[in-house]
């Protein structure tokens, strides 16, 4: 078989294009790395009643990204101060960095929030 002069050019770049694998990664190369500080989430049982949920573009406009329904967990990072929902007025959206929106932290179960940072500006949180 001839080798022709295009796959004589490209293969160098293929060739550098594939990752080497490793189970033990040099301690270079996981230095920079930020611990995983997720909490798993879901949504509460009051808002399964109402079921989609909204994950909105931000903790203020309402601009729904994604439907979040009964059946989906997802990771929460940060909470931050929002829009009062609900007849409790809530004020705390979780942020799910995973799909890039906030949740109304009142559609979660009541450990959601344990353990996270929580700021009054929402954009600490990004």
């Amino acid at each position: 078989m001839k080798l022709n002069t295009n796959t004589l050019l490209f293969f160098p770049l293929v060739a550098n294009a594939l990752p080497l694998t490793t189970r033990n990664p040099s301690a270079e190369a996981i230095e920079n790395l930020l611990p995983r500080a997720d909490n798993w989430c879901w949504l509460n049982a009051d808002a399964l009643v109402h079921q989609p949920q909204g994950c909105d573009s931000t903790p203020f406009d309402g601009h729904r990204i994604k439907d979040v329904r009964g059946n989906e967990n997802f990771g929460v990072r940060c909470t931050a101060r929002g829009k009062a929902w609900g007849s409790n007025g809530i004020t705390t959206w979780d942020w799910v960095p995973g799909w890039g929106c906030w949740i109304w932290s009142g559609w979660t179960q009541g450990t959601c929030e344990s353990g996270l940072p929580y700021h009054d500006d929402y954009k600490k949180c990004l």
